[in-house]
């Protein structure tokens, strides 16, 4: 099984971090090495998507945490490939889309209806993503190494 890693909340370089002010991002575990990262950025005239391959997520100097919140059986790794991906070409359609909104309105709803993600709320998930990301968001500041990883109790 591989893990799933969301709301990898990354605090913005502001210090002290402001509370609830994070970018996010999906991180997918794949192997001891590395694994994928699936999120948006916004390049001023809109949100594009920028996924790929990575093997320095935990050591990245914006993450603020890593927060697993399902493990992903072998057999459900290319539908998973194919949600998180699934709004690229019209990304910009999404009501009031950031970057939040696009993994958690969109995206993991998305993954919970395809039965990837276990979770009963996705707004308890997300209260629950943005206490951990108010947690741990000053180590981020100080760029404290490695990031923490934590489970999710709203997911799993």
């Amino acid at each position: 099984m591989s893990k799933a890693s969301a709301p990898g909340t990354a605090s913005r370089t502001v210090n002290p971090p402001q509370p609830n002010d994070f970018h996010w991002g999906y991180y997918f575990h794949t192997s001891p090495q590395g694994g994928l990262k699936y999120h948006i950025r916004n390049l001023g005239a809109g949100w594009i998507p920028d996924h790929g391959s990575t093997g320095g997520v935990f050591k990245s100097n914006f993450l603020c945490v890593l927060i697993q919140i399902a493990s992903v059986p072998p057999a459900k790794h290319s539908q998973l490939d194919q949600v998180m991906r699934s709004r690229d070409r019209d990304v910009n359609s999404i009501p009031g889309v950031t970057c939040r909104v696009w993994l958690v309105v969109v995206i993991l709803q998305a993954l919970i209806q395809a039965g990837v993600v276990r979770c009963s709320s996705v707004e308890a998930l997300q209260q629950e993503c943005m206490a951990f990301g108010n947690q741990y968001s000053a180590g981020a500041a100080t760029n404290t190494q490695p990031r923490p990883v934590v489970r999710s109790r709203m997911c799993l």
